[in-house]
């Protein structure tokens, strides 16, 4: 298990370390942002199946080159709708052509299969899911994300990118023009030639 700073930065950086530009995820339509932003960062080509359609993603998988490496991603609970996702049938997709299986598992976790283990533990897909992500600061009440993986993830290639969480405002320093430094710069050695000097002077000799 790994454990980053948030539930975010987790789906995030995982989906970026796994996937290369030469790579293809397929992905849910309403999977949540950091899925969608961490796909992006890792360059690799997005392919999105209507909300639940198993036959879409089936129709994705089977149009794809056999030898190109696939990463299948879904919520295990969607955040804004919260329906379960067709974890089932999408790890049966998974297996049959031989795709990464994912599962955001950040609105599960603590709420769905025994002891809170998520949409995983409560559709008995133990074993035929390759990676987990999860959060520590919603049910469980702390803070940060981890992603786990089955015996198996030591077979998912992982890219030597390291993860980076960052603000998506862009802060741009204005320089002011030239001939208005110059300005400014001369008005104050004035002022403290002059103004300031003067007073001082004036003061010692009163």
């Amino acid at each position: 298990m790994v454990v980053f700073q948030s539930g975010f930065a987790a789906n995030a950086g995982t989906v970026a370390a796994v996937l290369t530009k030469d790579d293809v995820v397929i992905s849910d339509e309403l999977n949540h942002a950091s899925i969608i932003d961490g796909a992006r960062l890792s360059r690799a080509a997005i392919k999105v199946f209507p909300h639940k359609d198993v036959d879409a993603a089936r129709k994705i998988l089977t149009d794809l080159p056999a030898g190109q490496r696939k990463l299948l991603i879904t919520d295990g609970v969607f955040s804004m709708d919260g329906d379960l996702g067709a974890l089932p049938e999408l790890c049966a997709l998974a297996e049959e052509f031989g795709c990464i299986m994912m599962v955001d598992d950040a609105h599960a976790s603590g709420v769905f299969g025994s002891n809170g283990r998520g949409t995983i533990d409560h559709f008995g897909m133990h074993g035929r899911v390759d990676i987990q992500v999860g959060t520590l600061s919603k049910a469980i009440g702390a803070l940060g994300g981890y992603v786990a993986g089955s015996t198996d993830a030591d077979r998912v290639p992982v890219s030597p990118r390291a993860p980076v969480l960052c603000s998506r405002r862009r802060i741009r320093r204005r320089s002011r023009p030239r001939a208005s430094r110059r300005s400014t710069s001369s008005s104050r050695s004035r002022r403290s030639s002059s103004g300031c000097g003067t007073t001082r002077a004036s003061s010692r000799r009163a």
